[in-house]
C-alpha cells in the first residue's frame, strides 16, 4: 500500500460513497491546498494501477485504463487493496460506472477560479 496515499484521502473517498454530488459537497468545505492534495493523492493511487501487472487484465486504450484506475480508487481503500493484491480481479473496463476523478478540479475552478493544475 502506497504511503503517499493517506487515511485522510481514503476517509474522503469512503464518505463520498461513490457519489459525485457527495464528493463535491465534501470538497467544497475545503481550502484550495487540501483540494489540490486530494487530487494529487487520487492520481498517485490511480497511477499504481496503470502499469504491469494490471494492464494485462484491462482493455488497451489509455483512456480506458485511466478510467478503470479511477473507478478502483473511487470504490475505496478496501477494494483498492484487494485489487493490488489480486491484479486479475481488476475490472477490464469502466463503462457506465461512477468516476469520482475530476470533481476536485471542478470544485477548485468553481471556488478559486483555477484548476488544481494536477493531472
Amino acid at each position: 500500500m502506497s504511503d503517499i496515499v493517506s487515511d485522510w484521502f481514503w476517509d474522503i473517498i469512503m464518505n463520498a460513497d461513490q457519489n459525485t454530488d457527495k464528493l463535491r459537497e465534501i470538497l467544497r468545505e475545503m481550502d484550495q491546498e487540501n483540494i489540490v492534495k486530494f487530487q494529487e493523492q487520487f492520481l498517485d493511487a490511480a497511477s499504481v494501477l496503470q502499469e504491469e501487472p494490471f494492464l494485462d487484465y484491462m482493455e488497451e486504450s489509455e483512456d480506458g485504463i485511466e478510467d478503470v484506475s479511477y473507478l478502483v480508487v473511487g470504490r475505496g481503500k478496501k477494494y483498492y487493496t484487494e485489487i493490488l493484491n489480486n491484479p486479475e480481479k481488476i475490472p477490464s473496463a469502466a463503462e457506465d460506472c461512477v468516476i469520482l476523478f475530476g470533481i476536485a478540479d471542478e470544485v477548485c475552478i468553481e471556488k478559486f477560479g483555477e484548476s488544481t493544475g494536477v493531472y
